[in-house]
């Protein structure tokens, strides 16, 4: 009977561990800048939160920061294209994740720090922002002002299709995986810590089942 009540008894302190790691991110864990702006806005005076998910369109640039700073990490999400008649465009799709922002680097279009690209063609494509720099394929990316480096395997759904993202973060090594498939991976990142944005580049898209972790290995 005892082994039963111990086994039991660590089962539960399992989930408890599992349950704390991971969270959830709600509205109140971010706040929105745009281009036009100078100071910290409410979410929702700038983007739709309903039904679970972060709906973002307009006219103006912007992004959803988050509060808090992460490090060694798992980041996961879904988005899509919002393919509505009232919201459609002409513009190439555009969006991006945005991780390991500097926590004092101030808000601007666009901050410091590295994007998990998500735009039309090239989603999964990195982006060095504002000198980052990180070993791919061997070699340190050159350091500037917005550096890509490109994806080497595709695997995006056709619009208006949800797809996921996992991005995960790990004393400088980072690989970002779309719909369960690795499409990018460095080494030596510059900056292995920070604040989290979802990027609002005039191509409407939703977002949800957003999560973090802490992680203990690469």
């Amino acid at each position: 009977m005892f082994p039963k009540i111990t086994f039991a008894f660590a089962f539960l302190l399992l989930l408890n561990s599992c349950a704390v790691q991971q969270k959830s991110l709600s509205e109140k864990d971010w706040y929105a800048f745009t281009k036009n702006s100078t100071e910290k806005q409410k979410p929702s005076e700038v983007y739709e939160f309903s039904d679970g998910m972060i709906r973002m369109y307009g006219e103006i640039n912007g992004y959803l920061m988050s509060n808090k700073s992460y490090k060694n990490f798992e980041l996961s999400l879904e988005y899509r294209w919002n393919t509505e008649e009232k919201f459609k465009t002409k513009n190439k799709k555009n969006s991006g994740v945005m991780y390991n922002i500097p926590a004092d680097y101030p808000d601007k279009i666009w901050p410091k720090g590295i994007q998990f690209q998500i735009k039309e063609n090239t989603t999964g494509d990195f982006i060095f922002l504002d000198q980052v720099t990180a070993k791919v394929n061997g070699k340190i990316v050159e350091a500037g002002a917005s550096v890509t480096s490109a994806k080497f395997s595709e695997n995006e759904k056709p619009y208006g299709e949800w797809n996921s993202v996992v991005i995960k973060s790990f004393n400088g090594k980072i690989t970002q995986y779309l719909n369960g498939k690795l499409v990018n991976e460095c080494t030596e990142a510059s900056s292995t810590e920070g604040r989290i944005s979802l990027n609002y580049e005039s191509s409407p898209i939703d977002f949800k089942n957003i999560a973090i972790k802490n992680i203990s290995k690469e």
